[in-house]
């Protein structure tokens, strides 16, 4: 049972993080930050490939 819910957590951050990453993909490379926005785009595009590496290991430990 908890390795079902946990396959259900994992699918559901891989859905989350696939819609985060069209919306980058859609800002484009190019895109700056407001001034009101401390977002840095090539530190959210570190973090999403951080996650996605982090789900992969996850999934190899729920198979396990």
């Amino acid at each position: 049972m908890a390795s079902d819910r946990m396959k259900q957590a994992i699918n559901a951050l891989e859905r989350a993080i696939d819609r985060l990453e069209q919306n980058m993909d859609r800002l484009g490379p190019s895109v700056s930050p407001s001034p009101s926005s401390s977002v840095d785009a090539a530190a959210a595009r570190a973090a999403l490939k951080s996650l996605d590496a982090l789900i992969g290991e996850l999934k190899e430990g729920a198979h396990g």
